[in-house]
């Protein structure tokens, strides 16, 4: 009995998070934290708890497809609540950097995750929904780079979702975002000259997407009056950090050859019980990209294939490039160079690490394996 409720409820955490956050916004005060605090209590019971690598697909289709959309009716309460305590100046400094701080997390963690099972759905409403999701962050055209960039290119030195190594999560935001919506610009008009159609027609995603940006800025400034201009534009980027920051977790300084087929050593998985409840699986990651059309909830584990701790333990580090590399990426990458890569791959981890200024381990291994034969 407890195992089926846990079933019927592991992907509601998010939910959960986001009621939470709106009623610390909703208190006003020093509780506008709640939100900040819920995610921090997150980040520290996901570091506690054990793997999980079993499937958990025993709930019926319509919840799992359902709580999908549950998240963005909530989002949209915290960020207009944001802008009645932008208008009404109810919030001393201090709580008013809590309320952004808490907004932005919240939204990113438990909207990001959502949007990114949507948009990998076929049904128009599904990508309408998605893309939703991702105007509150400023984004509506990031799918289109997502699903026809990252994934078949993931890996590759075209691919500007994949960090490179020794590239900062800031580095690489500015990378990844600005690379993305011009490759996704690029699509959307590639397209549309294949059907002879112009830019501002009812077709084009970029049409909606500039209509969608208006919509939601106008009405968030509605709401906050012209202070809410600095307010959304602090809290779209950091959103965009956020975002950025969990992207980066996924595939930091992984390599693949060109044209090759994807394998499940081709992603960094993240199988803690939390981390997968959470995010809609993303961190189940090899799965997913062998397979970008399985729906979340059949996503199988690969426990044999290349890990990371807590996929919020890692967000959270690589904000500090060398706690980050020096105590998570080196290591699991100088393994992964050395037990997972093929030969190519090797060749083009080596060159990555001379790049990045890192040590050639592959070199040393050899040494210690084939010691150098005495000259006297």
């Amino acid at each position: 009995m407890m195992n089926m409720i846990g079933e019927y409820t592991r992907y509601l955490v998010a939910t959960a998070m986001l009621c939470v956050g709106l009623l610390g916004l909703a208190l006003g005060g020093a509780w506008v934290w709640l939100g900040l605090t819920t995610f921090v209590a997150l980040a520290l019971a996901d570091v506690l708890v054990g793997n999980d690598v079993l499937l958990h697909d025993k709930a019926p289709k319509w919840l799992y497809d359902g709580v999908l959309y549950l998240q963005l009716p909530l989002m949209l309460g915290l960020w207009l609540l944001l802008g009645l305590h932008v208008r009404h100046e109810s919030l001393s400094t201090f709580n008013f950097l809590g309320a952004i701080i808490s907004v932005g997390f919240l939204s990113a963690l438990a909207g990001l995750p959502a949007a990114h099972e949507l948009m990998h759905r076929k049904h128009p409403f599904e990508i309408f929904y998605s893309s939703l999701y991702l105007t509150l962050f400023g984004l509506p055209l990031n799918d289109l780079y997502h699903v026809h960039g990252h994934h078949p290119n993931v890996g590759t030195f075209s691919d500007s979702d994949t960090p490179r190594r020794g590239q900062t999560v800031y580095d690489f935001t500015l990378r990844s975002l600005s690379h993305g919506f011009l490759i996704a610009a690029r699509l959307e008009m590639t397209r549309l000259n294949k059907l002879r159609l112009p830019l501002w027609s009812l077709r084009s995603r970029v049409m909606w997407g500039a209509l969608s940006l208006v919509v939601w800025i106008g009405t968030f400034l509605f709401v906050a009056g012209l202070w809410g201009v600095p307010v959304l534009l602090v809290s779209w980027f950091m959103c965009f950090l956020i975002i950025s920051g969990f992207n980066y977790t996924q595939h930091y300084g992984l390599v693949r050859q060109p044209g090759t087929p994807l394998l499940p050593h081709h992603s960094w998985n993240h199988l803690k019980t939390l981390s997968r409840a959470v995010s809609f699986e993303i961190s189940n990651h090899s799965e997913h990209h062998l397979d970008p059309d399985k729906a979340y909830e059949r996503l199988v584990a690969y426990p044999q294939a290349p890990q990371m701790p807590s996929i919020v333990m890692c967000f959270l580090a690589s904000f500090v490039p060398r706690l980050w590399e020096e105590v998570i990426a080196k290591p699991r990458l100088k393994n992964w160079d050395l037990h997972h890569a093929s030969e190519a791959e090797r060749e083009l981890a080596r060159k990555a690490n001379q790049v990045a200024g890192w040590p050639d381990w592959q070199d040393a291994m050899q040494s210690k394996t084939h010691p150098a034969e005495p000259t006297g």
